[in-house]
């Protein structure tokens, strides 16, 4: 994956028609982000969250420390004002291993763990600012799937539930080696328990 500055300067950007999607997404969609670039990612996190934070609805970000910061330093450029909106709990930010370790059991997710751990975080951040709305985006899965194929498909199917009830929207990613066979052979279990696939030529 790439780094994290560009030293040709060179902007990074979500293109058409993905930016659309992930700028306004519909309650209940699952998408998935390949990536090489951690740019790209970071772009289109902060697309999917910043319109979201715009439109009024809350967001919870679960990533790496790195990609916590790169995206909030993006929607600060951005203008948003990220100290009022995590005192509103319209912005949520989590550490991905330290809300993972929560939830993992014998190296596979907890259905009953998770369901209180990630519901309970979805209902607080809906109770606190009355948000109609809530998006998430999470790389839980991307710290693990490479290593434990079993655990990150059961990850998938728990999310899936929890969309279905909690009436979220999700976008999660994952990270590609920089070949284009990586890309072809992502597991189609995996591309299959998302609604939408965002590929790697998306952004640039």
């Amino acid at each position: 994956m790439g780094e994290m500055s560009d030293p040709r300067g060179i902007p990074m950007s979500v293109h058409a028609p993905w930016n659309d999607r992930l700028a306004e997404p519909l309650a209940k969609e699952h998408f998935v982000q390949l990536y090489r670039d951690d740019r790209c990612l970071v772009e289109a996190v902060a697309l999917f969250a910043g319109r979201g934070l715009g439109k009024g609805d809350a967001v919870i970000i679960v990533a790496t420390p790195e990609h916590l910061a790169a995206i909030e330093g993006r929607l600060r450029r951005d203008r948003f004002e990220v100290d009022d909106l995590q005192q509103w709990r319209q912005l949520t930010q989590i550490d991905a291993a330290a809300m993972l370790s929560r939830f993992m059991v014998d190296g596979l997710p907890d259905p009953v763990a998770f369901k209180r751990v990630v519901g309970d975080i979805v209902q607080a951040v809906k109770a606190a600012g009355g948000y109609r709305r809530v998006r998430f985006y999470g790389e839980m899965v991307n710290l693990f799937w490479n290593d434990n194929l079993p655990a990150a498909v059961l990850l998938e199917q728990l999310w899936n539930e929890l969309i279905d009830v909690q009436g979220i929207t999700l976008f999660c990613a994952y990270g590609l080696p920089s070949t284009a066979e990586a890309e072809r052979s992502f597991p189609a279990h995996l591309k299959a328990l998302h609604s939408h696939l965002v590929p790697v030529e998306a952004c640039g």
